[in-house]
């Protein structure tokens, strides 16, 4: 970033839609600052204005994480004129924002002022925190390489990159002579062009080449090595860069070489103190193939030496492993030689045949082996680390995306559908947030264990990243991709169980068909994402298909979350309140504050068609904060004209329960507000349950201020008994569900819940009461408390006010 040498002045507009800009005076502290800087901190700017910046924000090292101290910093400018780097900034929604900033003194009027210049950087910032992990574990897999292979790494034109202390060994040049250069500086001028040519053919295609390559050391000495050449390619499967992984096979080229010149001498003696393992094979008078001669450290090892084998056929002594290498046997004997390579009695070799002429006619064969079993590993493992999902050991989506290519191609052919279906995991982030990642790493191992189990044969999964799954399903209906969502929904909505705590999540799946909704493999999985999120949107553990109608819906959820983003901060938000009645004395013992939206077009919104967009894009928390002050203040205006016996209920989300500081925000809202804490009560959902420890914490400190707590929508949730004892709560609050539908069953469900509070000594208040049946059930059952329509529908604060007034007898 670099300081224009004109003032901030110049091109404001423009640097304000890019730049947070701030000028500081000699002492450090903040004079003025412009329209983004001012957007991004809200409330805090008023305070910071005259402040010092050390105040609101701390330098760090982005790769270390390593807090910086402000004076290095102020050295640092005095000394080069300027400081770049990252800071920290908490904003006024308590998460934590990641900015890259410049400072540059500037004289003026015989006085330094200081220009402080940021960008948001977060969501880059995190990704780099995401990319070192992941380099991380690639140097140790780098490391165990480098101590099994010679490895070098080049570009997609060839141009060394990398190469390992083996590699700098064995060709005598230091590694600064070789990166930046090409493979001809060790060229031994041995092969002939077109060898290299079919080389690079065969890895452009993003095909693996495999051979035998004489080099030329520094010093001018040759050497030989098995080479395999793995060609990284990106998602348009065009490589982008070549890792080489060779064994040098110089000795055993040495020897064969020496076993050439010992033919027609002691041939036996010499080839017994080899390290490989050199072979002599023959037709017998049936036309089979046949061994006369084994020998070498391998044949050894491998109990396959002539006393043991000769006479032998190939198929007696390779067993099931000889169908892999037929047709090359039948090459030799045909005049062509030729190199292959075969798994035999768990380890992996490298052979070559060369057919002996005799007269125009092949007499017999010789054999080489030498043992690769340890590059083998290492070609293995740089392909599943290419292919697959390190934790879930799932195909990752390059794999995935290769699958399905493949996939289409056939069914384009073929005439057949096929179904894409992704895949999110709800409630996953409450788990990660509350037990830790390393039991969210452990849940999704369990996951992508049973989703494969869930698979048919023609079906395949792969992990997108995070709580993300996707599969698709060959030669499928849309009947046959319902009863496959089906049966993972059924599989995934079984408790999971981590360190012997029990865990519920379930799965929302989005399914799209090839090829109705899409011909490439991209708008097939934009749709089934988006068919995901109207399945989550609508209720949880369920399945969506893809549809235009769909398609319009998410273009309106995206004009809505637009709406709500605004909405926040122009006042369109307001609460309305609904009465809470006491059965036996029909009186009025308080308000439940209920959220509505104003929208300038729709009019007004009920919370339940957007606080699920609030909860996917964070928003619920400066809402959330809202709605507690609000309610507080109007709480504290109804005290003020004489409604002394009421009090006001608020819901806390759980997003808002689970901030460790949400006990201070209380404190801070009735103290803004001037209201005593017994007027004020908040519900909460079950959901808290699931960290117990936290709950029970801020529960006891929310008690202590003086506040009440009931227990929203209980019966639907998380509960649990013996966590219910150890809650400080005041009220359950039985659902509405169990309310509206008198049947047996919700019947006896809330005769159970009634038992269970009036032995705990615990209020019960029922919601969704709206017909005088309900009245009286509930009152035969000794229910203390009720609200719903049969007494009022939620009204705006005014009107509420004239209920109370109505119903307390005060005017």
């Amino acid at each position: 970033m670099e300081l224009p040498a004109l003032h901030m002045q110049n091109n404001v507009e423009i640097w304000n839609q890019i730049f947070w800009l701030a000028q500081l005076d000699e002492q450090h502290l903040i004079t003025s600052m412009n329209d983004l800087f001012k957007a991004s901190v809200g409330d805090h700017a008023d305070t910071m204005s005259g402040k010092p910046l050390e105040l609101f924000f701390q330098p760090f090292s982005l790769k270390t994480k390593r807090i910086i101290s402000w004076r290095s910093i102020w050295e640092s400018i005095e000394q080069e004129g300027q400081w770049d780097g990252y800071v920290f900034y908490a904003s006024p929604d308590n998460s934590r924002l990641t900015l890259f900033v410049t400072i540059k003194p500037y004289e003026s009027e015989s006085k330094t002022v200081y220009y402080f210049i940021a960008q948001d950087r977060t969501r880059q910032a995190a990704e780099f925190v995401e990319d070192l992990s992941k380099l991380r574990d690639l140097a140790f897999l780098k490391e165990a390489f480098d101590e099994a292979s010679i490895i070098a790494i080049t570009d997609n034109k060839g141009v060394i990159t990398y190469v390992n202390d083996k590699f700098c060994k064995i060709s005598k040049y230091d590694r600064s002579e070789l990166i930046g250069r090409t493979h001809r500086i060790i060229n031994s001028k041995h092969h002939p062009k077109h060898f290299f040519a079919d080389m690079w053919n065969t890895i452009q295609q993003g095909k693996v080449w495999r051979g035998e390559v004489k080099n030329r050391a520094k010093d001018g000495s040759y050497y030989w090595m098995n080479t395999t050449i793995v060609p990284f390619v990106d998602e348009d499967r065009k490589p982008y860069q070549y890792v080489s992984i060779r064994s040098d096979i110089t000795d055993r080229v040495k020897a064969e070489t020496k076993l050439a010149e010992a033919m027609q001498h002691d041939f036996r003696r010499t080839i017994k103190s080899l390290q490989n393992c050199i072979y002599k094979v023959k037709r017998n008078e049936l036309g089979e193939v046949v061994f006369t001669l084994s020998e070498g450290k391998i044949a050894e090892k491998l109990s396959i030496t002539t006393e043991q084998v000769e006479g032998k056929t190939l198929r007696e002594v390779w067993k099931a492993d000889f169908e892999q290498v037929e047709r090359y046997y039948e090459q030799a004997f045909a005049g062509t030689g030729s190199q292959f390579e075969m798994h035999y009695e768990g380890s992996y070799f490298f052979v070559s045949l060369s057919p002996v002429v005799n007269q125009g006619k092949v007499h017999e064969v010789v054999a080489s082996m030498v043992e690769i079993t340890e590059r083998k590993k290492a070609e293995e493992l740089i392909h599943y680390m290419a292919h697959y999902d390190a934790l879930t050991n799932l195909p990752n989506r390059t794999l995935f995306t290769s699958k399905l290519k493949h996939a289409i191609a056939r069914a384009e052919q073929e005439y057949y559908q096929i179904a894409v279906l992704f895949i999110d995991l709800d409630r996953f982030k409450t788990v990660n947030d509350t037990m830790g990642h390393s039991k969210g790493d452990e849940l999704l191992r369990q996951v992508a264990r049973r989703l494969q189990t869930s698979l048919p044969t023609h079906g395949y999964a792969s992990r997108q990243g995070g709580d993300e799954f996707t599969l698709f399903l060959d030669y499928a209906d849309r009947s046959q991709a319902a009863e496959l969502a089906l049966s993972i929904i059924d599989q995934l909505s079984a408790p999971f169980v981590l360190d012997e705590v029990e865990v519920y999540v379930t799965p929302s799946i989005g399914i799209s068909m090839y090829p109705d909704d899409g011909l490439a493999i991209e708008q097939l999985l934009k749709c089934a994402d988006a068919a995901m999120y109207h399945a989550k949107e609508g209720r949880k553990s369920n399945f969506c298909f893809f549809s235009e109608e769909l398609h319009q819906k998410i273009t309106n959820r995206l004009e809505l979350e637009r709406d709500l983003r605004r909405a926040v901060g122009q006042g369109e938000l307001e609460l309305w309140y609904q009465p809470k009645m006491n059965l036996s004395s029909s009186r009025l013992i308080g308000m439940e504050a209920l959220l509505r939206w104003k929208h300038p077009v729709y009019g007004i919104i009920a919370p339940g068609q957007f606080i699920h967009i609030a909860e996917e894009t964070n928003l619920i928390t400066p809402i959330g904060e809202w709605v507690l002050k609000e309610a507080c203040r109007q709480m504290k205006v109804w005290l003020e004209h004489g409604m002394e016996g009421l009090s006001v209920a608020v819901n806390i989300s759980f997003r808002q329960f689970a901030d460790h500081e949400f006990p201070e925000l209380v404190a801070k809202a009735l103290h803004e507000a001037g209201l005593p804490p017994q007027y004020l009560e908040l519900e909460i959902t079950e959901s808290v349950a699931q960290n117990a420890m936290h709950a029970i914490s801020a529960l006891t400190k929310i008690k202590e201020l003086g506040v009440g707590v009931s227990i929203d929508d209980f019966g639907t949730g998380y509960s649990s008994l013996s966590y219910l004892s150890q809650f400080p709560i005041d009220r359950l609050k039985i659902d509405q569900s169990f309310v509206r539908n008198l049947n047996a069953s919700n019947q006896a469900i809330i005769r159970s819940i009634l038992d269970i509070a009036n032995h705990m000594n615990i209020t019960v208040i029922a919601e969704g009461v709206e017909t005088l049946e309900q009245v009286h059930f509930l009152q035969q059952h000794r229910c203390q408390e009720a609200q719903g329509y049969y007494y009022s529908k939620p009204l705006p604060a005014e009107q509420a006010f004239e209920y109370m007034v109505k119903h307390s007898g005060k005017t």
